[in-house]
């Protein structure tokens, strides 16, 4: 049987727009003992993001991204170029916004850098340059 690790490693090879996090963070939606979506919620200076968010494509089109915005609490925010994602934020009252505050912006873009350090550094070029090349899709969305 494949572990939770082992299962988000697979999601993340196939989904580029995606990047590791901490397993602390890191959140699981199971069915049959088996994880189907994970998520990660992280605090960003007096907001919380929502990152790596991914569910399987056999789990698609099950509502499960209503489930995962449930565990948002308080003001949080979303990274996405995610059509499906979008639609499923907008429904559940996150508004596209292009500022969150200076002291979150702050914290974003030094967790930013360090991703791309990261990705450098395990050689993962494909994953930098597909987010590189889509830098100006990916849209933010806040729920206050």
């Amino acid at each position: 049987m494949m572990g939770d690790r082992e299962w988000l490693a697979k999601q993340l090879a196939r989904e580029l727009d995606l990047i590791s996090c901490r397993e602390k963070n890191s959140r699981y939606i199971y069915r049959d003992k088996k994880p189907i979506a994970h998520y990660s919620i992280v605090g960003r200076g007096g907001i919380k993001e929502l990152t790596t968010v991914v569910v399987d494509p056999e789990f698609r089109g099950q509502g499960l991204s209503y489930e995962i915005l449930e565990q948002c609490q308080g003001p949080t925010c979303v990274f996405t170029k995610n059509l499906a994602l979008i639609n499923s934020l907008e429904k559940t009252g996150f508004k596209s916004a292009w500022w969150p505050g200076f002291i979150p912006f702050t914290v974003m873009m030094f967790d930013r850098i360090w991703r791309v350090v990261k990705m450098v550094l395990t050689l993962d070029f494909k994953r930098c340059l597909h987010q590189s090349r889509h830098l100006f899709s990916y849209r933010m969305f806040i729920r206050k």
